[in-house]
């Protein structure tokens, strides 16, 4: 049973409320942990140790541990979190509590490990957008028998508030996209600034970098789905620029599915955003070239890998994030099985960076149509081709964690429904990616129209009412402009940039 908890109470104590974000902070990372690996995967097993020792801490001093989401707050043991402003990893959290409808979980010191892993599982692939999804979640709760841990609903009063919250979502979503959109425009400015000073006088300001690369951090921890619509978005004139952002999102969303700590993935996100430096000592004809390449053209473009090595190498500002980006920018058209280029004399250990970013820029060029891929591949093709190649040519792990962050149909994918309608679509679910959220832009007649819809699952009855995809469709043949319904925002007022966090 849940604990009542007294909202006023403020007497605790700054080794209580640092167990307690210590406790949330691992149960968080051991739940996405096993959203995307194997129970018996290093990563996931390495999150739910964390847990584990967090958890006994606990019990040093109390039989159980009780995890409540209440009235937009976390509480541990009655100790309350701010999500806002204790954590940056809250609202994510807060979500995935909201769908499923789960007020509370409680750890008892008895329980086994074992119990932890059924618990995590079960919470992970739970069902949100059934019509009772805490009745579904019980119900797998109580098939696999897990001893020691229980949960309990929302609250009613809290089923409320998140029903005046959807009711408002339009405007919030609204806020979320200009915050977004602000951050990707910025991002794509230091982009620009840094290859010209790197171009004219071999320096460029790391703080800014490193604040609009914290800022992203924080934007993809709190509100991943709406920065990743922004990079669906290939028809830029400077497509160079905003490319470098798209792999630096799509990097960071890597790492954190994959546990990096806000360090490394600091420097993981400047190595993105550095990755194609070595193009600022090409031709820009050769680089916004229409035509497919020819021989010389080739040689010329396999250069930059090399050239934005000694391009960083010659920064003044030699730190660990340049040198990593040096690392960086000459191993990302490198493959695990050592093709690729530049040609090297034996086969490289490629750094995780490396391997991280070689996957994002390759599925960012492919679905742009642009540089070394002419003819523009859909999102779900792209994906398909990429994982086709994963024991050879990328890292089976990080092919796992990508596919995992975009989904079967990423964002963009325009699709035919199973009643002829078509769709595009807009937000994938984690619990069932069969299944994502789309936009219906024509009804089975062919005419316009603009709907949204949750999909049936998987396994849905193609009698029954629910619709499903049925069909991936090519959008320049279908003369549909992904522009037109995703990400696309007017920037009426402008957006207070968010405090720089060192």
């Amino acid at each position: 049973m849940m604990r009542t908890i007294d909202h006023n109470s403020s007497a605790q104590t700054g080794e209580q409320t640092a167990l307690a974000l210590a406790v949330l902070r691992t149960f968080h990372a051991a739940l996405k942990a096993v959203a995307v690996y194997e129970e018996n995967n290093s990563v996931y097993v390495a999150r739910r140790k964390e847990l584990l020792a967090a958890l006994e801490s606990v019990f040093k001093v109390t039989a159980e541990c009780e995890i409540v989401y209440q009235n937009d707050y976390f509480f541990v043991n009655g100790n309350r979190l701010n999500y806002d402003r204790d954590f940056s990893f809250g609202r994510a959290l807060a979500l995935r509590f909201k769908d499923i409808k789960l007020g509370s979980i409680t750890f008892a010191s008895a329980a086994p490990a074992g119990a932890v892993d059924q618990a995590l599982v079960v919470l992970a692939h739970a069902d949100s957008r059934v019509s009772d999804p805490y009745a579904a979640l019980l119900n797998a709760w109580t098939s696999v028998n897990i001893d020691g841990i229980t949960i309990a609903p929302l609250s009613s009063k809290d089923d409320d508030h998140l029903r005046d919250e959807q009711e408002g979502e339009a405007a919030t979503r609204a806020v979320r996209m200009r915050r977004a959109q602000a951050l990707f425009e910025r991002s794509e400015s230091v982009v620009q600034e840094f290859w010209e000073r790197a171009r004219d006088r071999n320096s460029f300001d790391a703080s800014a970098t490193r604040r609009v690369v914290h800022q992203l951090i924080d934007q993809i921890a709190n509100d991943e789905d709406t920065l990743l619509e922004f990079t669906t978005l290939k028809d830029f004139d400077e497509y160079t620029y905003y490319h470098c952002v798209n792999v630096a999102i799509y990097s960071i969303a890597v790492g954190l599915r994959l546990g990096m700590d806000r360090s490394r993935l600091t420097q993981l996100g400047m190595t993105a955003l550095f990755h194609d430096i070595g193009k600022v000592k090409l031709s820009q004809d050769l680089i916004n070239k229409p035509e497919e390449f020819d021989e010389n053209d080739w040689h010329q473009i396999r250069q930059h890998p090399t050239l934005g090595a000694l391009t960083l190498a010659r920064i003044r500002q030699i730190d660990d994030h340049i040198g990593l980006a040096m690392a960086g920018a000459f191993e990302h058209h490198l493959r695990m099985d050592g093709t690729g280029y530049p040609a090297c004399s034996s086969k490289r250990e490629l750094h995780v960076f490396s391997r991280i970013i070689m996957l994002c820029d390759v599925y960012d060029a492919m679905t742009a149509g642009r540089v070394y891929h002419k003819k523009r591949t859909s999102p779900d093709e792209a994906i398909r081709r990429i994982f086709y190649r994963a024991k050879d040519w990328y890292d089976p792990l990080i092919v796992k964690a990508f596919i995992n962050m975009l989904g079967i149909f990423p964002v963009g994918t325009v699709a035919r429904l199973s009643d002829g309608s078509i769709a595009v679509v807009t937000r994938n679910v984690p619990e069932d990616p069969y299944a994502p959220e789309v936009l219906v832009v024509r009804n089975p007649n062919g005419e316009p129209i603009r709907q949204e819809l949750r999909l049936a699952k998987r396994d849905a009855n193609p009698e029954g009412p629910g619709l499903f995809i049925a069909e991936i469709l090519d959008a320049v043949t279908e003369k549909i402009n992904i522009h037109e319904y995703i990400a696309v925002v007017e920037l009426a007022k402008p957006v207070a940039e968010p405090p720089a966090i060192s």
